[in-house]
Protein backbone atom coordinates (compact mmCIF):
# COMPACT_ATOMS: atom_id res chain seq x y z
CA UNK A 1 0.00 0.00 0.00
CA UNK A 2 2.80 2.34 0.92
CA UNK A 3 4.53 1.67 -2.44
CA UNK A 4 1.31 2.52 -4.33
CA UNK A 5 1.12 5.92 -2.59
CA UNK A 6 4.77 6.53 -3.37
CA UNK A 7 4.22 5.58 -7.03
CA UNK A 8 1.14 7.84 -7.31
CA UNK A 9 3.03 10.70 -5.67
CA UNK A 10 6.03 10.16 -7.95
CA UNK A 11 3.71 10.10 -10.98
CA UNK A 12 2.05 13.38 -9.96
CA UNK A 13 5.42 15.04 -9.37
CA UNK A 14 6.67 13.87 -12.79
CA UNK A 15 3.50 15.15 -14.50
CA UNK A 16 3.82 18.53 -12.75
CA UNK A 17 7.50 18.84 -13.71
CA UNK A 18 6.78 17.85 -17.31
CA UNK A 19 3.98 20.42 -17.55
CA UNK A 20 6.22 23.11 -16.09
CA UNK A 21 8.99 22.14 -18.51
CA UNK A 22 6.66 22.37 -21.51
CA UNK A 23 5.38 25.76 -20.34
CA UNK A 24 8.93 27.00 -19.81
CA UNK A 25 9.99 25.71 -23.23
CA UNK A 26 7.07 27.49 -24.90
CA UNK A 27 7.95 30.77 -23.20
CA UNK A 28 11.65 30.44 -24.06
CA UNK A 29 11.33 29.10 -27.62
CA UNK A 30 10.53 32.39 -29.38
CA UNK A 31 9.37 32.19 -32.95
CA UNK A 32 8.82 33.76 -36.34
CA UNK A 33 5.42 35.14 -37.34
CA UNK A 34 3.91 37.21 -40.12
CA UNK A 35 2.74 40.77 -39.49
CA UNK A 36 1.36 43.62 -41.60
CA UNK A 37 -0.39 46.98 -41.46
CA UNK A 38 -1.84 49.54 -43.82
CA UNK A 39 -1.57 53.24 -43.08
CA UNK A 40 -2.33 56.76 -44.18
CA UNK A 41 -0.36 59.72 -42.82
CA UNK A 42 -1.45 62.86 -44.62
CA UNK A 43 -1.39 65.34 -41.75
CA UNK A 44 1.80 67.40 -42.19
CA UNK A 45 2.81 68.50 -38.70
CA UNK A 46 6.05 70.24 -39.63
CA UNK A 47 8.00 70.55 -42.85
CA UNK A 48 11.02 72.21 -44.38
CA UNK A 49 11.60 72.23 -48.13
CA UNK A 50 14.60 73.42 -50.09
CA UNK A 51 15.18 73.27 -53.82
CA UNK A 52 18.22 73.70 -55.98
CA UNK A 53 18.84 73.63 -59.70
CA UNK A 54 22.05 72.16 -61.07
CA UNK A 55 23.84 72.66 -64.36
CA UNK A 56 21.85 70.86 -66.99
CA UNK A 57 18.51 72.05 -65.64
CA UNK A 58 17.50 69.35 -63.13
CA UNK A 59 15.85 70.67 -59.99
CA UNK A 60 16.12 68.73 -56.75
CA UNK A 61 13.79 69.18 -53.78
CA UNK A 62 14.84 68.20 -50.27
CA UNK A 63 12.04 67.81 -47.71
CA UNK A 64 12.25 67.16 -43.98
CA UNK A 65 8.78 66.63 -42.54
CA UNK A 66 6.74 64.98 -39.80
CA UNK A 67 3.55 63.22 -40.87
CA UNK A 68 0.80 61.78 -38.68
CA UNK A 69 -2.09 59.47 -39.41
CA UNK A 70 -3.51 56.05 -38.60
CA UNK A 71 -2.21 52.50 -39.05
CA UNK A 72 -4.62 49.56 -39.25
CA UNK A 73 -3.63 45.97 -38.46
CA UNK A 74 -5.07 42.81 -36.96
CA UNK A 75 -2.00 42.83 -34.66
CA UNK A 76 -2.48 45.40 -31.88
CA UNK A 77 1.23 46.27 -31.98
CA UNK A 78 0.82 47.71 -35.50
CA UNK A 79 -2.60 49.29 -34.98
CA UNK A 80 -3.19 52.90 -33.93
CA UNK A 81 -1.80 56.39 -34.47
CA UNK A 82 1.31 56.55 -36.66
CA UNK A 83 3.94 59.26 -36.74
CA UNK A 84 6.71 59.41 -39.35
CA UNK A 85 9.83 61.63 -39.31
CA UNK A 86 10.94 61.63 -42.96
CA UNK A 87 13.68 63.19 -45.09
CA UNK A 88 13.36 62.92 -48.87
CA UNK A 89 15.30 64.05 -51.92
CA UNK A 90 13.57 64.02 -55.31
CA UNK A 91 14.75 64.97 -58.78
CA UNK A 92 11.75 67.04 -59.87
CA UNK A 93 12.57 66.50 -63.56
CA UNK A 94 12.62 62.69 -63.48
CA UNK A 95 10.49 62.02 -60.37
CA UNK A 96 13.19 59.72 -58.97
CA UNK A 97 14.43 60.02 -55.42
CA UNK A 98 14.78 58.44 -52.02
CA UNK A 99 13.47 58.80 -48.49
CA UNK A 100 14.73 57.79 -45.07
CA UNK A 101 13.27 58.23 -41.64
CA UNK A 102 11.78 56.81 -38.49
CA UNK A 103 8.26 55.81 -37.55
CA UNK A 104 6.26 55.07 -34.40
CA UNK A 105 2.91 53.29 -34.17
CA UNK A 106 0.99 53.41 -30.88
CA UNK A 107 2.51 54.71 -27.67
CA UNK A 108 5.69 54.14 -25.65
CA UNK A 109 4.28 51.07 -23.90
CA UNK A 110 2.90 49.16 -26.86
CA UNK A 111 3.11 49.39 -30.60
CA UNK A 112 6.01 49.49 -33.02
CA UNK A 113 8.90 51.75 -33.91
CA UNK A 114 11.80 51.65 -36.32
CA UNK A 115 13.56 52.85 -39.46
CA UNK A 116 12.23 53.33 -42.99
CA UNK A 117 14.29 53.46 -46.20
CA UNK A 118 12.71 53.62 -49.65
CA UNK A 119 13.26 54.59 -53.25
CA UNK A 120 10.82 56.99 -54.88
CA UNK A 121 9.62 56.77 -58.47
CA UNK A 122 6.78 58.95 -59.76
CA UNK A 123 5.32 59.44 -56.28
CA UNK A 124 5.51 55.78 -55.28
CA UNK A 125 7.66 54.71 -52.31
CA UNK A 126 9.04 51.16 -52.26
CA UNK A 127 11.50 50.03 -49.62
CA UNK A 128 11.93 48.40 -46.27
CA UNK A 129 11.18 48.76 -42.58
CA UNK A 130 13.52 47.55 -39.86
CA UNK A 131 12.07 47.95 -36.41
CA UNK A 132 10.74 46.55 -33.19
CA UNK A 133 7.33 45.61 -31.84
CA UNK A 134 6.49 45.86 -28.14
CA UNK A 135 4.44 43.71 -25.76
CA UNK A 136 5.38 41.08 -26.66
CA UNK A 137 8.76 42.24 -27.90
CA UNK A 138 10.10 41.26 -31.33
CA UNK A 139 12.37 42.31 -34.19
CA UNK A 140 10.44 43.53 -37.26
CA UNK A 141 11.55 43.11 -40.88
CA UNK A 142 9.07 44.23 -43.55
CA UNK A 143 8.57 45.71 -46.97
CA UNK A 144 7.15 49.22 -47.36
CA UNK A 145 5.04 50.57 -50.21
CA UNK A 146 2.63 53.41 -50.81
CA UNK A 147 2.08 56.72 -52.49
CA UNK A 148 4.23 59.55 -51.12
CA UNK A 149 4.13 63.29 -51.75
CA UNK A 150 6.52 65.53 -49.79
CA UNK A 151 3.77 68.12 -49.20
CA UNK A 152 1.00 65.58 -48.58
CA UNK A 153 2.53 62.58 -46.81
CA UNK A 154 1.62 58.94 -47.35
CA UNK A 155 -1.56 57.42 -48.80
CA UNK A 156 -2.35 53.75 -49.37
CA UNK A 157 0.76 52.86 -47.37
CA UNK A 158 1.55 49.33 -46.30
CA UNK A 159 4.11 47.73 -44.02
CA UNK A 160 4.55 44.02 -44.65
CA UNK A 161 1.29 43.74 -46.57
CA UNK A 162 2.68 42.31 -49.81
CA UNK A 163 4.07 39.02 -51.05
CA UNK A 164 7.69 37.91 -51.15
CA UNK A 165 10.08 40.71 -50.26
CA UNK A 166 7.19 42.99 -49.27
CA UNK A 167 5.93 40.63 -46.55
CA UNK A 168 6.45 41.37 -42.86
CA UNK A 169 8.09 39.11 -40.28
CA UNK A 170 8.56 39.37 -36.51
CA UNK A 171 11.26 37.40 -34.74
CA UNK A 172 10.10 36.92 -31.15
CA UNK A 173 12.52 36.67 -28.26
CA UNK A 174 13.45 33.16 -27.19
CA UNK A 175 16.34 30.73 -27.05
CA UNK A 176 16.59 30.23 -30.81
CA UNK A 177 16.19 33.91 -31.65
CA UNK A 178 18.66 34.84 -28.91
CA UNK A 179 21.30 32.67 -30.58
CA UNK A 180 20.88 34.53 -33.90
CA UNK A 181 20.22 37.93 -32.32
CA UNK A 182 20.25 40.38 -35.18
CA UNK A 183 20.59 43.71 -33.44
Amino acid sequence: MRNKRLLVLAGLICAALATAGISFAMVKSGGVSGISATFSATNVVRDVQKSCTVNGGDTYTYTRAVYTGTAVSSDARMNGPIKLWIQSMVDDTTGIGALIGNYNIGDDKSGSYGRIEASLVAGQADGSVRGHVRLPWGELFAGLSGAYAPTGGFTNGSIGAGDGAQSGVVLSRGECVHVIYLH
